[in-house]
């Protein structure tokens, strides 16, 4: 079942199912061959859920544990500051910032994170939707900073101005399509690309950003002048002024023009969001120092801190860490932060 290549003979000679890809190796056999294949018969299924257990047991299981230092009974991963290129800590030796999260297998790996004793707990403080918060910051949309500002699903409102409904009209197939295209919009997504990602004719993905842009023009004003300001000075800069220079935003390749533009809204966004998280951790670790805390920051996880405590500090903890993640930057839209506690990592959410 780990042959590719016998795979496909057991698929498309032996149960004679239709090939949907080819590759310059052959017939493929990767994930999106194995959902088209799933409606036809089960062993597409059980396919994809041996290559996520074989994945997951491979990556995690078997690895993890050989990777912890016996003088603490910890594993002490690399954090590293000027690997991503948009700002954002990266991890290494082992990767903490690539535990799943996407599917409920996936979350299971999080249980074995646990607290030094018995005593403690971990905590999760994870922000909100907040390059999205950061979008409203500096398009200074009215419709979306007022969104935020009354704590609306934003997804939901989105897709209810696109479609001239109301919020409650709204059902889970149109959030996701407003979800997909709020998060599209910052990393530069294509018609094309958002109608692979939703499964969306072409055209219809093309209307569905077209009404977005109709309904948030200072979004789109605000795309556009990134990409020009960077066109005129060959960088941009993040909330705290970190400088990324955009090689091939004037080139005469589209491709790699398209590219640079995508990047230079994206470092404004992201970085931006690094730069914040960057700016919080700084904030409690010299509340951790002046205090005396009872508090240890284990991981940063892009938006998210984790944090091992004594359980009876729990809910005081926690109001001290959502208040410093709250402030860290003034934003023109309410900044919200989720916090959870619980006796390993996946409990916390």
């Amino acid at each position: 079942v780990d042959s590719p290549k016998q795979l496909a003979q057991v698929l498309f000679d032996k149960l004679q199912l239709p090939p949907t890809k080819r590759t310059k190796s052959g017939r493929s056999t990767n994930q999106e061959v194995l959902e088209a294949l799933s409606w036809q018969h089960p062993i597409a299924k059980l396919m994809l859920e041996y290559r996520q257990l074989s994945k997951l047991k491979n990556t995690y299981v078997d690895k993890l544990p050989g990777m912890i230092f016996a003088e603490t009974n910890r594993l002490h991963a690399s954090f590293n500051q000027t690997v991503a290129v948009t700002g954002r800590l990266s991890s290494s030796n082992p990767n903490l910032q690539n535990i799943p999260v996407r599917t409920q297998l996936g979350q299971e790996i999080r249980r074995a994170f646990v607290p030094a004793d018995k005593n403690s707990v971990i905590l999760s403080a994870d922000y909100s939707q907040i390059e999205l918060r950061l979008l409203a910051h500096f398009s200074r949309d009215q419709a979306l900073t007022e969104a935020f500002t009354r704590g609306q699903d934003i997804h939901r409102y989105v897709a209810a101005q696109v479609h001239g409904i109301d919020p409650e009209q709204v059902d889970q197939d149109q959030r996701s399509q407003a979800k997909a295209v709020n998060f599209g919009i910052i990393y530069g997504q294509t018609a094309y690309g958002l109608s692979r990602g939703i499964g969306m004719p072409v055209e219809q993905a093309q209307r569905f950003i077209d009404d977005y842009f109709a309904r948030y023009p200072t979004i789109k004003t605000f795309i556009y002048e990134v990409i020009e300001k960077a066109r005129r000075q060959g960088h941009v800069r993040t909330i705290l002024g970190r400088r990324r220079v955009i090689l091939d935003i004037n080139s005469q390749n589209h491709n790699r023009r398209r590219l640079a533009e995508r990047m230079a809204v994206n470092t404004v966004i992201q970085g931006s969001a690094a730069d914040l998280i960057k700016a919080a951790m700084i904030n409690i670790f010299r509340r951790i120092k002046r205090q005396k805390l009872l508090l240890k920051l284990l991981l940063q996880v892009h938006d998210e801190l984790v944090f091992e405590l004594p359980r009876d500090r729990a809910p005081q903890y926690a109001r001290l860490i959502r208040e410093e993640m709250a402030t860290a930057i003034k934003l023109d839209v309410p900044i919200t932060v989720d916090v959870g506690w619980g006796k390993n990592w996946l409990e916390c959410k």
